[in-house]
């Protein structure tokens, strides 16, 4: 099922009484007081009340009464025990988790676990797994070749405990949206153990995760509460929520668009959505992994390392002083894909796919153009020769603000015949709003704006091209 489709179930579930609102975020989406609020109890799944899931009365994301996927006392959103997901810390290179996100000046730590990603569409075809048999607590470790053929989708494996399972409750399965979530609305571990099966499948990820991983993670989300604190926060039905548990499959990297157009063009509303972009992210990572998420800048040499809050990313992002140029490939490669991912792969030490967003308000400036396509290329073909495979990166290039050349150069970049399969590009709210109206006739709401911007690099049915009947992406 498609993005559309999704958003479509998602309206109808939502009911007639206003619901999805099409209201644009404006200057502050995100705006204190709103989105993510302690909401009115009302049992999840009942009939839809008057002001449930998806309305919106002034800016985005404020409280409304009676909403799908709300916290309920006791239930929902319990405070996260010890020794739930995302404890075992990854060091990587002797840089020791910062409490709170601190950011770092100096280079360091690098390998940090990170959330993974969540969403994807069933495996196709003679996909590649690696061979497993690796040893307990080698986790995510490899030790067959990578490249062996598996099985056809869907094809039940000849050893238990190995992928290929269908997920229960799939988005389409009979029974309505969502099909029947276990727990009677709630979730288990055997069902989100599927749906990260089936990242797993889908995106190639076997180097990293053989089938016995993924139960240890399933139990941790599930004991955490994480999925039904995402559905409270982002006024999510928990079926739907659930597509971000994939996530936890990967180490999120965020670079940031620190030129001087972000400060001087529309008023600087771009900085204000950007911060708010920023801590929604670090806050639905950090649920599925308490590391958070990784932070750079294009010019500035500032790190943000373990920022696992909204607090965290917006004292970083104060920190930053908004100049220069926009050298998006340059950075892209020297801050991020060189230190973070091929040189741990060159050494067998990637511990995890890595998700890279980059969130720009303009074309390249200070480079050519096609730097960021020999970036993307270079890596590319070197993770091919490697055990872990080009799979081990996907890429979100996310547009803020308004600008046509950066609308333009980002499309170009989802078409680019070297590139275009192995990026999403997700644009401004408002314009990916208006094109989903156009073609679909759905309204797109903030929240499904920022599922489309965090699964649209892992999972097909988020990415934009699925609207225009294209191929399925990355294969």
């Amino acid at each position: 099922m498609g993005f559309a489709s999704k958003l479509a179930q998602a309206n109808q579930l939502a009911g007639a009484a206003g619901l999805m609102s099409n209201k644009p975020p404006g200057a502050s989406y995100g705006a204190q007081g709103g989105y993510g609020v302690a909401q009115s109890q009302s049992p999840y799944g009942a009939p839809p009340q008057q002001g449930q899931y998806g309305q919106q009365q002034g800016q985005y994301g404020q409280q409304q009464p009676g909403q799908y996927g709300q916290q309920q006392p006791g239930q929902y959103g319990q405070q996260q025990q010890p020794g739930q997901y995302g404890q075992q810390v990854q060091q990587g290179y002797g840089a020791p988790p910062v409490p709170g996100g601190r950011p770092s000046q100096a280079p360091g730590g690098y390998g940090q676990q990170q959330p993974g990603q969540y969403g994807q569409q069933p495996g196709q075809y003679g996909q590649q797994s690696g061979q497993y048999g690796q040893q307990p607590g080698q986790y995510g470790q490899q030790q067959g070749q990578y490249g062996q053929q598996q099985g056809q989708y869907g094809q039940q494996p000849g050893a238990p405990g190995g992928y290929g399972q269908q997920p229960q409750g799939q988005y389409g399965a009979p029974g309505g949206y969502g099909g029947a979530a276990p727990g009677g609305g709630g979730v288990n571990a055997q069902y989100v153990s599927q749906l990260l099966s089936q990242c797993v499948r889908d995106q190639h990820l076997e180097a990293f995760y053989p089938p016995q991983a993924l139960d240890p993670i399933a139990q941790r989300v599930v004991q955490s509460g994480a999925l039904q604190q995402l559905a409270s926060n982002w006024k999510l039905p928990v079926e739907l929520a659930s597509d971000l548990v994939k996530i936890a499959l990967f180490d999120v990297v965020v670079l940031i668009d620190d030129s001087g157009s972000m400060a001087f063009e529309q008023n600087g509303e771009r900085i204000e959505d950007l911060k708010m972009i920023l801590g929604k992210i670090a806050f639905a990572c950090s649920l599925f992994d308490h590391d958070g998420i990784q932070v750079r800048f294009l010019n500035s040499q500032l790190q943000g390392n373990n920022i696992n809050n909204e607090q965290a990313a917006l004292q970083l992002v104060s920190q930053v002083k908004f100049s220069g140029l926009t050298p998006l490939g340059t950075s892209l490669d020297q801050k991020i894909l060189q230190p973070l991912l091929l040189g741990p792969a060159r050494s067998n030490a990637l511990q995890k796919p890595l998700l890279v967003i980059a969130i720009t308000d303009g074309a390249p400036a200070g480079e050519s153009t096609d730097k960021i396509v020999q970036v993307i290329t270079n890596a590319n073909h070197e993770l091919q020769r490697s055990r872990y495979g080009p799979d081990a990166v996907s890429y979100q290039l996310s547009q803020v603000g308004n600008d046509k050349s950066a609308q333009k150069f980002l499309s170009s970049l989802d078409d680019n015949p070297t590139i275009g399969s192995l990026i999403d590009q997700t644009m401004d709210y408002e314009y990916e709003q208006e094109q989903m109206k156009q073609k679909t006739g759905e309204d797109l709401s903030p929240e499904m704006w920022l599922m489309k911007l965090l699964l649209g690099p892992i999972d097909t049915s988020y990415d934009s091209k699925d609207e225009t009947n294209a191929p399925p992406r990355r294969y």
